[in-house]
């Protein structure tokens, strides 16, 4: 069979989902121009999807995921007629897969994220959206003000943390001024398992940006879940590194962990736009999610 008459490959993409039975999965969809052979198995923590009698139509190489499950997809024509399509997979996880006819046609895989549901299913969390009221934060160049868009950011948070099973407490849902030692009174409280502080930050020059985490100095555990989430909000924003740097100021008593995530940076002409974005907001969000479930992970002894 020629080339030109195989079927080609012609976009691959993914999305988190809610399945028949209100669970969470991941949903892995090849499309193509027609129906090809494939098999599917598993290599380790992997998947595998190996076509025959296909040729990619898209380009070859790696596409970032990050969802929390899945790290990224790749695609290699390995031959006339043959592709390989690897799905990188962070945890272990069930698979099933299922042809759809149509135009385009579609392989879809759909992988179980019922591994982080148990990992993350009753963790109490407090998200702390900063400022509020009379208290604004941090200006942007144009107008932009920090206790409005944090509070976008956890209430996006939030509901992904409800929806792996976590309990979420927010330390004000209105635009009310809270005083500190009330945020961190509800964390003690409540018996968090992880207190995380919501903010942007903000500078003098308008051409310093990116994003950084603080964390509770009296605590080591706070150390790590701050390195965690920088990790993962990097990866999904895609914005300067700006480090982890100590907050004295978040004197949680005890041992629970304590972070104060700065987003991006306000005060920057281009970090400001960003925050404009309902999908910067979610991208934000999902990346915090990240870190918290490979701290969570990080804590239990397993390796990613």
């Amino acid at each position: 069979m020629s080339s030109r008459k195989q079927p080609r490959i012609t976009n691959i993409w993914s999305k988190v989902i809610e399945d028949g039975s209100g669970s969470l999965c991941t949903k892995i969809v090849v499309e193509s121009t027609g129906v090809f052979e494939y098999k599917v198995d598993r290599q380790g923590n992997d998947v595998i999807l190996e076509a025959t009698g296909a040729v990619a139509n898209m380009p070859e190489g790696t596409i970032e995921v990050n969802d929390g499950l899945v790290k990224e997809i790749s695609l290699i024509q390995t031959g006339a007629g043959r592709a390989v399509i690897e799905i990188r997979t962070e945890h272990p996880c069930g698979y099933k897969v299922e042809d759809v006819e149509g135009i385009p046609h579609r392989v879809v895989i759909i992988l179980d994220r019922a591994f982080l549901t148990t990992l993350l299913k009753g963790k109490r969390i407090v998200i702390d959206p900063g400022h509020g009221g009379e208290d604004l934060g941090g200006k942007g160049p144009v107008n932009l003000v920090e206790k409005n868009v944090v509070m976008h950011i956890a209430n996006v948070l939030a509901n992904l943390f409800n929806y792996m099973g976590m309990q979420t407490i927010l330390t004000r849902t209105e635009d009310e001024n809270i005083p500190v030692e009330k945020r961190i009174e509800l964390a003690v409280k409540e018996k968090a398992d992880l207190f995380i502080g919501i903010h942007t930050y903000s500078n003098d020059s308008r051409k310093v940006s990116g994003a950084a985490v603080r964390y509770k100095s009296s605590c080591n555990e706070s150390f790590l879940v701050a390195s965690k989430i920088k990790e993962e909000l990097i990866k999904k924003l895609k914005v300067a590194d700006r480090g982890l740097k100590e907050c004295r100021e978040l004197v949680i008593p005890g041992d629970i962990p304590g972070v104060e995530v700065e987003v991006v940076t306000i005060t920057n002409w281009v970090e400001e736009g960003l925050l404009r974005s309902p999908t910067v907001h979610k991208k934000a969000a999902e990346g915090i999610l990240n870190g918290v479930k490979n701290y969570f992970a990080a804590s239990a002894g397993i390796k990613r």
